[in-house]
C-alpha cells in the first residue's frame, strides 16, 4: 500500500523563525504574516490529526511518525514548573501558538499511533533532531560518545565559534521535542543513545540567552529522574552539568533571572544527591557534603548575595531553593550560620524609607524554620538574633495596620493583605518551633516581650507557650 504524502502538512506546520524576535519586529506586514500562519497552523494540525484517527494513518511509516511528531511537539503546553511567585515566560502562551493549536497537539502527540517506544524517540533523536544540533557541535563533548572531551575542541575559541552558527535556533519550540523524548527514554535505554540525547541538552544548557538555559534545564531535571547514575558520572557529563548550573546562577542581569536562579539551584541538588548517592544504611559520601557546601557557599552566598543588595527578587529565588538543599546538608549547614542568619533576618527588620518586601519576609521565615529543624544543636547561638528580627518585623506590621486604621486608608490589595495575614502566621510559628528547639526561650526570651508590652506583643507568643510566659 502506497506511504501517504504529509509533506504538504509538514511544510506548513514549519514554525517561521521570526517568532523568536517578534517583539522586535517593527514592519507591519511582516506582522501580519505571522499571525496569519498562526491562524492557518491551527487548521493544518487539525488535518494531521483527522489522518491520525483514519485508516490512512495506520499506514503511516516510522519516518512519517517522528516527522509528524517533530512539527506537533513545538505547539505543546511549556513544561516548566510553574511558580506562583516569581514571574516565569513558560507561564505565558508562545507567539506562534493558539488555544486551538494547543489542544489539537495534544491530541496529536497523544494518539496511540505516536506512542513512545524506543523505535520512535531513535529515529527522532537521529533525523529530526541530530542533523541540527550536529551542525555546530559543542566543543566539550565528543560527539560520537557523548563523553566529556578533556579539552575544549577548537581551542580556546572553541565556545565563540560554537556560539556562532546555532541551527538550532531557526526551530522555534525544538526544546518540546528534545523534552518529549528525554520522557519517553527508559532508563535503560540511555546508554545506547546517550550520544544523542546529550548534544541537545547542552546546547540549551550553554547557550548565552537566559530563556534557553532555562530549557535546557527543564530537560536535565526530567533527564536525571530515570538516567542511570554511573552513566552521568563514566561519562564525566556530571562535570559538565555542574558547571553549566554554576553558569546559569552567574547569569544576574536577565527578566529570567529569579527563575533561572531557583530552578538551577535546585537542578544542582539533583544531580549531586543522584551522583553521590549511596546504599541504604551507609552514611553520605564525603563528596556530596563537598559539593552541596560549594554550592551553598560560594553559588549563593557568594555567588550571588554578594551582587544582589539591590536585587530583592533574586535574593527571594535563592531564598525559595534554600529548603531542600539546607535538608540535604542536614547538620552540615551550621557551618553556614554565621552568613545565612544575619542574611535571613535582615529582611525581616522593617526599613524606615522602604516598604517591606512581604514575599521574601515569608521566603525567609520558611528557611528560617528548615534551619532551626536541620541545626538544632546550634540553634541557642542564634536565638536572640531570630528573636530581635521577628519581633522587629511583629511590630512592623501592627504600626502599618494601625496607621493604616488611623488614617482611614486602605492601600493594601488582597494580595497584600494576604501575604500581610501569611508573615504573621509565620512569625507565630518560628516562636513556637523555636520553643520546641530551643526551650530555654520559654523561660528566658518570651518574658522580656510580655514585660516591654503584653498588648502588642502578647498574639506573638502563641497561648500554648504564654500561658507559661507571667509578666
Amino acid at each position: 500500500m502506497p506511504q501517504l504524502d504529509l509533506s504538504i502538512y509538514l511544510k506548513a506546520l514549519a514554525i517561521p523563525p521570526d517568532f523568536t524576535r517578534l517583539e522586535s519586529i517593527s514592519d507591519q506586514d511582516a506582522i501580519s504574516n505571522l499571525f496569519s500562519w498562526k491562524q492557518k497552523a491551527s487548521t493544518v494540525l487539525g488535518d494531521l490529526l483527522h489522518i491520525l484517527q483514519s485508516k490512512d494513518g495506520e499506514n503511516l511509516s516510522l519516518e512519517a511518525k517522528a516527522d509528524v511528531l517533530f512539527v506537533s511537539a513545538p505547539f505543546l503546553p511549556q513544561n516548566l514548573i510553574r511558580d506562583e511567585d516569581i514571574f516565569d515566560p513558560s507561564n505565558e502562551m508562545e507567539p506562534w501558538i493558539t488555544p486551538e493549536a494547543q489542544r489539537t497537539a495534544q491530541e496529536v502527540v497523544s494518539s496511540p499511533l505516536l506512542s513512545p517506544s524506543k523505535g520512535l524517540v531513535t529515529f527522532v533523536l537521529t533525523h529530526n533532531l541530530k542533523p541540527i544540533f550536529n551542525s555546530s557541535p559543542h566543543p566539550l563533548l565528543h560527539l560520537g560518545t557523548g563523553r566529556r572531551l578533556p579539552r575544549p575542541a577548537g581551542g580556546p575559541m572553541g565556545m565563540h565559534d560554537y556560539y556562532e552558527g546555532q541551527l538550532w535556533k531557526q526551530y522555534p519550540g525544538i526544546d518540546k521535542v528534545v523534552l518529549w523524548c528525554v520522557q519517553s527514554i527508559e532508563g535503560d535505554a540511555y546508554e545506547s543513545l546517550w550520544h544523542l540525547v546529550i548534544p541537545p541538552i547542552m546546547a540549551f544548557l550553554d547557550d548565552f540567552e537566559a530563556r534557553y538555559k532555562l530549557h535546557g534545564i527543564a530537560i536535565v531535571q526530567e533527564m536525571l529522574r530515570h538516567v542511570p547514575k554511573d552513566l552521568v558520572k563514566r561519562t564525566g557529563v556530571d562535570g559538565l552539568l555542574k558547571q553549566s548550573f554554576r553558569a546559569c546562577m552567574s547569569h544576574l542581569q536577565s527578566p529570567e533571572t529569579p527563575l533561572l536562579l531557583k530552578k538551577s539551584i535546585v537542578a544542582s541538588i539533583s544531580l549531586t544527591l543522584l551522583t553521590t548517592s549511596v546504599s541504604i544504611g551507609t552514611k553520605p559520601s564525603s563528596s556530596r557534603f563537598d559539593e552541596l557546601s560549594s554550592l551553598l557557599g560560594e553559588g549563593i552566598i557568594s555567588g550571588i548575595w554578594l551582587y544582589a543588595d539591590d536585587k530583592p527578587e533574586v535574593v527571594k529565588a535563592t531564598f525559595d531553593a534554600l529548603p531542600p538543599l539546607l535538608s540535604a546538608l542536614s547538620i552540615g549547614c551550621v557551618r553556614f550560620f554565621k552568613a545565612l542568619i544575619p542574611q535571613l533576618t535582615h529582611v525581616l527588620i522593617p526599613q524606615p524609607t522602604i516598604d517591606s518586601d512581604r514575599k521574601i519576609q515569608l521566603s525567609a521565615i520558611r528557611v528560617l524554620d528548615t534551619l532551626l529543624d536541620v541545626g538544632r544543636p546550634r540553634v541557642e547561638f542564634w536565638k536572640e538574633t531570630i528573636l530581635d528580627a521577628v519581633g522587629r518585623c511583629w511590630v512592623g506590621l501592627i504600626d502599618e495596620s494601625t496607621s493604616m486604621q488611623v488614617n482611614g486608608t486602605s492601600r493594601s490589595s488582597l494580595e497584600a493583605f494576604t501575604l500581610k495575614g501569611d508573615v504573621k502566621e509565620g512569625l507565630q510559628s518560628l516562636c513556637i518551633r523555636l520553643a520546641e528547639v530551643c526551650p530555654s526561650v520559654i523561660e528566658n526570651e518570651f518574658p522580656r516581650f510580655i514585660q516591654a508590652d503584653r498588648a502588642l506583643f502578647e498574639e506573638l507568643i502563641p497561648t500554648s507557650i504564654g500561658s507559661v510566659v507571667k509578666a
